[in-house]
């Protein structure tokens, strides 16, 4: 099949079109290049992708809605994966552009779908939707009302869309929520990179509030898998959860990364993040009843494979 993947030069997306390629399918990577982080790294992370036959790349922004639609001439459209994404922090985007990507851009791209006849879709949102009333395990029909950022609101609003675009128009939509993904290719601004520097560099390392927050750390070959899984078998609209359903707190997390990398971490207190849960850990029954999927790397050779990308990318920079 052929398949869209908006964002696909990004962290998740990346590595999404070279697994959708190893499966079978032909993929066109849409994305902008925007500049939420060094434009390099996302050229490199797209590399691989372009290299295998059945894999091409448009650039453009899913706020242009002309040529959005160059993504989808030519040939038919089977499924698109809707990935693109302004995360938004103070010091990297404003509100009215997280609004402007996130809201108008998914309407762009659900508009698209539905003048070009593409019937299924794969929203990707994230875990961030259930906000302060995450408690338990997340499950998909929790309420999700209390965001804890503007990022967040958005992507619930993105989830809104998408199901109005079913309900209305008859979208075939998967909305898929990933907790925290990590690996290689994870974004420089992202707390567990930030960490592995900091401690191959002998510096401290410095959490949010006192590390104690529980998070849902999965692989991102095992996250992947679940996108591509729910690409090839879209129908109706379901949400679902992917994660390990078990929790680390970032302190466990960075002492367990020490180890792997055989050094023993300065772990230090930094300011509290206010849109980050005190306790995000995902129910997987959904998807392991619609996909056949359970998360299946667990934790610390997870990590061994994050720290030697770390490794790498070190030497890298260095070159």
């Amino acid at each position: 099949m052929r398949v869209v993947v908006t964002g696909g030069a990004g962290f998740i997306g990346s590595h999404l079109a070279e697994r959708l390629v190893a499966r079978g399918h032909e993929v066109v990577i849409y994305d902008s290049f925007a500049k939420q982080y060094a434009e390099a790294l996302k050229r490199r992370n797209v590399a691989a992708a372009l290299a295998l036959p059945g894999c091409t790349l448009i650039e453009g922004d899913i706020l242009e809605a002309q040529r959005l639609d160059s993504a989808f001439s030519g040939h038919a459209v089977d499924v698109v994966v809707h990935l693109a994404a302004t995360i938004g922090t103070p010091a990297s985007a404003s509100v009215k552009s997280i609004v402007e990507a996130n809201v108008l851009g998914t309407h762009n791209v659900l508009d698209a779908c539905r003048r070009h006849n593409t019937a299924r879709l794969v929203l990707v949102s994230s875990s961030v939707v259930y906000g302060a009333g995450a408690s338990g395990p997340c499950r998909e029909l929790d309420a999700t009302d209390r965001q804890l950022s503007v990022y967040a609101a958005t992507k619930k609003m993105a989830e809104t869309l998408a199901w109005l675009a079913h309900h209305q128009h008859g979208l075939n939509v998967w909305v898929v929520r990933p907790f925290s993904v990590y690996g290689p290719r994870q974004r420089p601004d992202q707390v567990l990179y930030r960490c592995a520097r900091a401690v191959m560099a002998g510096e401290p390392a410095e959490l949010p509030g006192d590390g104690s927050a529980t998070l849902d750390a999965i692989y991102i070959d095992d996250a992947v898998e679940a996108i591509a899984l729910a690409a090839e078998a879209v129908k109706g609209h379901e949400v679902l959860n992917v994660g390990t359903g078990r929790g680390t707190t970032m302190r466990e997390l960075v002492a367990r990364l020490g180890v792997v990398l055989g050094l023993s971490p300065d772990v230090r207190p930094g300011p509290p993040d206010p849109a980050l849960p005190a306790h995000s850990v995902a129910d997987t029954e959904t998807a392991q009843r619609l996909l056949g999927w359970r998360a299946a790397i667990d934790l610390d050779e997870g990590l061994r494979r994050f720290a030697n990308w770390v490794r790498a990318e070190e030497f890298a920079d260095e070159a």
